[in-house]
């Protein structure tokens, strides 16, 4: 496997390539072999769902000079490589640039998430999901655009839901989430979504999941429904 190639899903994933950069490392993953293609699709989809998450529940703006430092270095002009040697370097410089990207949660539109690297407050609830070691994530595609996001931890008995790009519900509907059995039988209700609580990239944290095996959504009238009146939009695997 070529952990130099894997290495570059970072700023793949984060979009920090120029469409001469893409194109190279698309050609070189071609003709690569298929566990490291295998490899890095399977980081590039884990590292997006991961800044999905973390862009939604703990954005903070960071110091400026660090901000600066960050993005100066992630869009600082190279000359096309053109030996082995430079395009190893380049390379090597990307992945200094990823790792900066990683520490300090460079995003679309500027956004930067400063993670705490000194003892600070006790973690949130969709932190200790988020941060453990039995988190399970999933990811559903929305028909009418945008996308789902489930990130479960049995052991924190808790859900982090993300509705990412998702159009808002109609002004005389609302979004309703749906904790339900591996059977789909007896949904339990666990909140409604109107237009105005939707943003570009909404999140729900659910706790008290216990043996719920599923996470539905569908559109139901103001309010909420007792039982669900429509078939989901989304329906995610939680265990």
């Amino acid at each position: 496997m070529n952990d130099e190639l894997v290495g570059m899903a970072y700023p793949y994933a984060l979009d920090a390539l120029d469409d001469t950069e893409r194109r190279e490392l698309d050609t070189d993953l071609a003709g690569t072999d298929g566990d490291t293609r295998s490899t890095f699709t399977d980081e590039v989809r884990r590292i997006r769902e991961a800044f999905a998450v973390v862009s939604a529940v703990g954005a903070v703006e960071p110091p400026p000079r660090v901000r600066i430092r960050v993005l100066d270095e992630i869009r600082r002009p190279a000359p096309a490589p053109t030996s082995l040697a430079e395009r190893r370097s380049r390379r090597r410089r990307w992945q200094i640039a990823a790792a900066a990207a990683a520490a300090v949660g460079v995003l679309a539109g500027g956004t930067v998430i400063v993670r705490q690297l000194t003892e600070g407050p006790a973690p949130t609830v969709s932190e200790q999901v988020l941060d453990a070691a039995d988190m399970h994530s999933s990811t559903s595609p929305i028909a009418a655009g945008g996308s789902a996001t489930a990130s479960y931890s049995k052991s924190q008995d808790a859900v982090v839901f993300v509705m990412d790009g998702v159009a808002p519900p109609s002004a005389d509907t609302v979004y309703q989430l749906w904790l339900m059995p591996e059977s789909g039988d007896d949904p339990v209700p666990a909140g409604t979504m109107s237009a105005g609580d939707m943003q570009p990239t909404t999140t729900v944290v659910l706790d008290d999941v216990g043996s719920m095996s599923k996470l539905a959504v569908t559109v139901e009238p103001p309010g909420g429904s007792p039982q669900p009146t429509s078939e989901p939009f989304a329906v995610l695997q939680l265990s």
